[in-house]
């Protein structure tokens, strides 16, 4: 392979790994094309400035599918002779990129930087970037943002600065704000400016060190008690039924009026689905998105396709 010329056959042939890996063209000394896990493949190109001694650069020339093989090779053979002249476009790239704004960052890490997570992922990173990062940061230079700015974000955006009720005829139930919301879209914040870091826009991530209020998500665990009593009702729950919980006030006249038509039997698939919930610890949508085909009835083993807890 690393004798080979880079082609479409050879790139389309390249499967994906445990760990990123590059494959080297034989023909144009520097350029690759870079494999992820994921599947994703970017094509690079590596050089040097100042003879052999000289630091290795690397430049992103673009993603393979939104650019072809051959027009990769013909930007990175334009960046290899400007290297040959003494022109650093790593440097430069960084330059201009350090001018970017944080609005401008956003746009990109959505279209580059967010190949390894899943689609509900970045939609819950798209909303935080639309509701609270772009209204307070969004106009900013990246180069300029400093942890001050990142500390006084994380207190705007618990004190409610972009929060907003829900539009009346809209979708949605309108942003909120919260220690909550602002630890988690500081953490956003923080993942975008790695990404910054690592395409050497910055030298430095501005949320480093930054002391974000407790998440306490997740850290409420159910008691034996708590399991037993849930037991006894979803047992109730799919035989004699659970007791409807009437609202004060509203009109009793299409309610039942024997007191034994007062519960709800629930379908064996609801109350599975819970059961399942507690005796695996899977998250919620891992149990409800299951299909038979992930099953093995044989180990009792439920194979998940894509488990967020690994």
């Amino acid at each position: 392979m690393a004798n080979e010329k880079l082609t479409k056959k050879v790139v389309d042939a390249l499967l994906p790994q445990a760990k990123d890996y590059v494959v080297w063209c034989g023909k144009l000394p520097g350029f690759g094309c870079r494999v992820r896990p994921t599947g994703h493949k970017t094509f690079i190109v590596m050089y040097r400035v100042g003879g052999r001694n000289a630091t290795t650069k690397k430049v992103t020339i673009g993603t393979y599918g939104k650019i072809t093989v051959e027009q990769a090779r013909d930007d990175a053979s334009k960046v290899l002779a400007k290297a040959e002249l003494g022109e650093d476009v790593a440097a430069e790239r960084a330059r201009v990129r350090a001018e970017m704004t944080v609005s401008q960052l956003c746009d990109e890490y959505l279209r580059e930087g967010v190949d390894h997570k899943k689609a509900s992922t970045i939609e819950s990173d798209t909303s935080r970037i639309e509701a609270h990062i772009r209204p307070l940061l969004g106009t900013k230079r990246i180069g300029a943002v400093t942890r001050g700015d990142i500390s006084k974000f994380l207190r705007d955006v618990a004190s409610g600065k972009t929060a907003r009720p829900k539009r009346p005829g809209r979708r949605g139930s309108g942003v909120k704000g919260g220690r909550g919301t602002a630890t988690r879209t500081v953490r956003l914040l923080g993942g975008m400016f790695t990404y910054a870091v690592r395409r050497d826009y910055l030298k430095e991530n501005p949320c480093r060190n930054v002391l974000l209020y407790k998440d306490r998500k997740g850290d409420r665990f159910m008691t034996t008690e708590e399991f037993r009593r849930l037991g006894e009702t979803l047992s109730l729950a799919e035989t004699a039924g659970l007791p409807w919980s009437f609202n004060d006030g509203k009109k009793a006249k299409h309610r039942p009026v024997r007191p034994e038509n007062h519960r709800e039997v629930f379908s064996p698939h609801v109350t599975a689905a819970i059961r399942l919930l507690m005796f695996t610890g899977c998250r919620l949508r891992e149990i409800l998105h299951l299909r038979w085909q992930d099953i093995d009835f044989e180990r009792g083993v439920l194979n998940l396709p894509d488990s967020k807890t690994g």
